[in-house]
């Protein structure tokens, strides 16, 4: 896996991280709490308008979050890794390290409840592609 698709793939890591799910479910609760506190004033109108609009928005990014994570599992399911060849011992490491970087950047997304990995996204711990490799052998 070439440095330039490696980087592709921790900038959509980025954008699919869980923190921009909180950010609109904040800015949600942020426009709910002001058409509350605007209610019987002349304000009131805009404030239902804009808490309306505001969480038609969040439902988008949401929704589109949650397409996008589907898509990319899709295609990582669908996508053939290449096949080993066996007079190339180096390429066929460099492949099940790409298989681990891309399985790591899987798990990111899953929501899982075991301690360990409740610490790791407390810590934004990243197990290690090569540690993980050794691991299984």
């Amino acid at each position: 896996m070439n440095d330039h698709l490696i980087n592709n793939l921790a900038e959509v890591d980025k954008d699919l991280s869980n923190s921009w799910i909180d950010l609109t479910d904040n800015v949600r609760d942020l426009s709910a709490d002001l058409k509350l506190k605007t209610a019987g004033t002349t304000f009131a109108s805009e404030a239902d308008h804009l808490s309306q609009q505001t969480s038609r928005l969040c439902d988008h990014v949401a929704k589109l979050h949650a397409d996008v994570i589907d898509l990319i599992e899709n295609i990582e399911t669908h996508l053939p890794f290449p096949e080993s060849d066996a007079a190339n011992t180096a390429n066929t490491d460099l492949d099940a390290l790409d298989r681990e970087k891309i399985q790591i950047q899987r798990e990111k997304h899953e929501l899982r409840k075991d301690f360990k990995d409740v610490l790791k996204a407390l810590f934004m711990w990243v197990d290690d592609p090569k540690e993980r490799l050794k691991s299984k052998l």
